[in-house]
């Protein structure tokens, strides 16, 4: 049976891979942490965001599931709890010494069991599966009807109770190439007592000593014969756990959706459905958007933000040193996969087109081997992400090319991102380096957005950004300020102390 309530049924999933980095600079392995203390629905969350999916209408579906969810989340809990229960059934290895009988008997037990969660999930799914509307859930419950009805599960139960074999094993079999046993055919057991007697008298008789089963033919053609229907039995046990298995990681991914919305709307946050467009064209559009790692982790009040970069493919990035700008690019990197994945964004709103893939160039420490330069090992991390890029992806550079003189990063930068524009890949550039940002600012490019860091009069961060031309400084001046409570060019204060 199929679960489909992340993808329609009879879709090709198209999913896309990300940078080798994009999770630890987005901070994304922090979210997953926070998501949840359940494993399963920290790794079906982390999934999801790992292979993002580029079809706007894969997205819109899982957000009707996730609607779904939202509205009845006690019933979701429930279908997740029998199929955990499911999959956690044991298991037992069957190792080449095992007879027959006990290969048998090792796998009807799991398999009894799993039918018992089959019964179970029949019941909540006919109890309570009338709450859901959306494609993904009403799909999974007709299945469940249709392929699951009482009469169906009853002949299972029967069939496996037959598989005692009190009475001995109804076979029959013919003569292959070679007087080899073929054609053996399982029929249903005769169920009568053995010669007329019945086992609950005290009447027996002795027989003479059966010979030793390796030398009896008809034990021979026994024993084949229950180690195949040991592997059906165990095959069956594979394909109905394997189902509870898909229930519960899909379950899981909504669950993980779930809980953050609830951490989050708890503390006032705004959250919304993003709004996912076809891949061609930029359409980057968003309010009050916040980084939602900060959103977790920080205690103080996280700044929203609106920009506007629709029909845009580059957005420049400039402004005041700790004015913000590495967490805008998180925020932005970060909601375009979660997006992508088909989850909530803390934003008011947000609209984007769907990437092949989001890369991450951020700056990193020195190079403690001191096998080779700083430069070198940006210059080395942006060859492997060019070796993998394609058309239509999302390059996230922060302070990249930093590490050498702003002539020459300029050098660098200029011909790079022309080419990366050319071949259709969108990029937004976190930079201190002026002269590269003066010159791009210069050239009027329609498809690029400058966006600047705002700080008050005097000189204390907003942490908001708003579309304006790049600044010949930095402003570290004020952070110098704030760190040593004096200007630059100031003497230092001989009476203050640490």
């Amino acid at each position: 049976m199929q679960v489909n309530l992340l993808h329609p049924a009879h879709h090709d999933a198209r999913p896309t891979a990300n940078g080798d980095n994009t999770f630890t600079d987005l901070g994304l392995e922090s979210l997953c942490a926070e998501v949840s203390e359940d494993p399963v629905i920290r790794d079906a969350v982390r999934a999801a965001l790992a292979a993002p999916t580029t079809e706007p209408e894969v997205i819109r579906y899982r957000h009707t599931v996730l609607a779904d969810c939202q509205a009845h989340p006690g019933v979701v809990h429930e279908l997740y709890r029998i199929a955990t229960q499911a999959t956690e059934v044991k298991r037992r290895k069957v190792g080449p010494l095992h007879r027959a009988g006990g290969k048998l008997l090792l796998a009807l037990e799991p398999l009894t069991e799993l039918i018992t969660s089959l019964r179970q999930l029949r019941t909540t799914c006919d109890r309570s599966g009338h709450v859901f509307r959306a494609a993904g859930f009403t799909d999974l419950m007709a299945t469940v009807a249709a392929e699951l009805d009482d009469r169906y599960l009853d002949s299972l139960e029967t069939q496996l109770a037959a598989m005692d074999f009190d009475y001995g094993v109804h076979i029959s079999a013919g003569l292959g190439p070679g007087a080899a046993l073929a054609g053996i055919v399982l029929h249903e057991p005769v169920r009568r007592r053995r010669f007329g007697f019945d086992r609950r008298t005290r009447h027996a008789f002795r027989v003479i000593d059966e010979p030793d089963p390796e030398f009896d033919p008809v034990a021979k053609l026994r024993d084949r014969a229950v180690a195949t229907i040991a592997d059906v039995v165990h095959d069956a046990a594979d394909h109905v756990q394997d189902f509870f298995r898909r229930l519960r990681t899909e379950l899981a991914f909504y669950l993980g959706c779930l809980a953050l919305h609830d951490r989050l709307s708890r503390t006032g946050l705004p959250l919304c459905l993003p709004t996912p467009h076809p891949a061609g064209t930029p359409r980057l559009r968003c309010t009050g958007l916040r980084d939602i790692t900060l959103c977790l982790t920080s205690d103080q009040v996280v700044v929203g933000n609106d920009i506007d970069a629709i029909d845009r493919s580059l957005i420049v990035v400039t402004g005041a040193n700790s004015g913000g700008k590495s967490t805008l690019l998180r925020s932005i990197g970060a909601a375009q996969l979660m997006m992508q994945a088909g989850m909530y964004v803390v934003a008011d709103s947000f609209e984007a087109d769907v990437h092949n893939g989001v890369y991450t160039h951020f700056v990193t420490d020195e190079d403690r081997t001191l096998s080779h330069g700083k430069l070198v090992d940006e210059l080395a991390r942006m060859s492997r992400i060019i070796d993998r890029i394609g058309p239509n992806a999302l390059l996230l550079c922060n302070e990249s090319f930093s590490s050498t003189s702003e002539h020459d990063a300029t050098r660098i930068a200029e011909p790079l991102i022309d080419a990366l524009l050319t071949t259709g890949i969108s990029v937004i550039f976190v930079t201190h380096l002026y002269e590269f940002a003066h010159h791009r600012h210069r050239a009027a490019h329609p498809s690029d957005l400058f966006l600047r860091a705002g700080h008050h009069p005097d000189s204390t961060r907003t942490f908001r950004f708003t579309p304006a031309p790049p600044e010949p400084t930095s402003h570290a001046a004020d952070v110098f300020r704030q760190i040593f409570d004096r200007a630059p060019n100031e003497p230092a204060n001989p009476t203050r102390v640490g």
